[in-house]
C-alpha cells in the first residue's frame, strides 16, 4: 500500500527495553513535537515519543523514545492501514460514525493465525426515528468491506475479520 506510514499507533502493544511487561499505546507524539509536560525532555535524536499504559495495573510511562519500542504482535500493518485510511487517501472521508476501533491478533475457530478488527460505532447512528435507518446500516457494511479489502491487500499470512460494534458509552459514577 504506497504511503503506508510505520510510525507508532494508539491502540498498539510494545514492550519496552529495561522495563517488563507489555504496554499499550496511549498517544503518539512525532519527532520534534513536545510533549505537554515540560518536565519530559527527549534529546536522544530525532526519535518521536509516545505515552504508555500498562494494562494489568495501569502504571504509565510517559514521553519514551520510539526507538526503545518492541512490538508484541503482526497487527502493526493492520494499525496503520486503518490510520493511513483515516487521511482520505483515495478521497473518501472516513466515517464519523466510527468512534474507535479494536485490532486483535488471535487463532479463529479452525485455529488458523486471524486478525480481528472491530470498528465501534456510535449507538443513534444505527436508529433514525426510532428506527433501524438501513441505509446506514448499508453503508457501514460497505466501509467494513472495503476496509477488508485493503487489509486482504497488505498479503498478511493471516486470516482477516472485520466488523463492527456498538459502542459503550462510560457510566458516568460521579451522579
Amino acid at each position: 500500500m504506497d504511503g503506508l506510514n510505520f510510525d507508532p499507533c494508539i491502540g498498539q502493544e510494545v514492550r519496552v527495553l529495561g522495563r517488563p511487561g507489555v504496554f499499550k499505546i496511549l498517544r503518539v507524539y512525532q519527532p520534534g513535537e513536545e510533549h505537554p509536560n515540560p518536565n519530559l525532555r527527549i534529546t536522544e535524536g530525532l526519535s518521536g515519543t509516545v505515552d504508555l499504559r500498562q494494562e494489568k495495573d495501569g502504571f504509565t510511562l510517559p514521553a519514551i523514545p520510539w526507538y526503545r519500542l518492541n512490538y508484541v504482535d503482526e497487527t502493526g500493518p493492520v494499525y496503520h492501514a486503518i490510520e493511513r485510511l483515516k487521511t482520505n487517501p483515495d478521497g473518501k472521508k472516513f466515517p464519523d460514525y466510527i468512534v474507535d476501533y479494536e485490532v486483535e491478533a488471535k487463532n479463529d475457530q479452525s485455529g488458523n493465525p486471524s486478525i480481528y478488527v472491530l470498528f465501534l460505532v456510535a449507538e443513534e447512528y444505527f436508529y433514525e426515528n426510532d428506527r433501524p435507518a438501513r441505509e446506514r446500516i448499508a453503508a457501514l457494511s460497505k466501509f467494513t468491506f472495503d476496509v477488508e479489502q485493503v487489509l486482504l491487500g497488505l498479503d498478511l499470512d493471516r486470516w482477516i475479520y472485520v466488523g463492527s460494534g456498538v459502542a459503550r458509552r462510560a457510566l458516568d459514577v460521579a451522579s
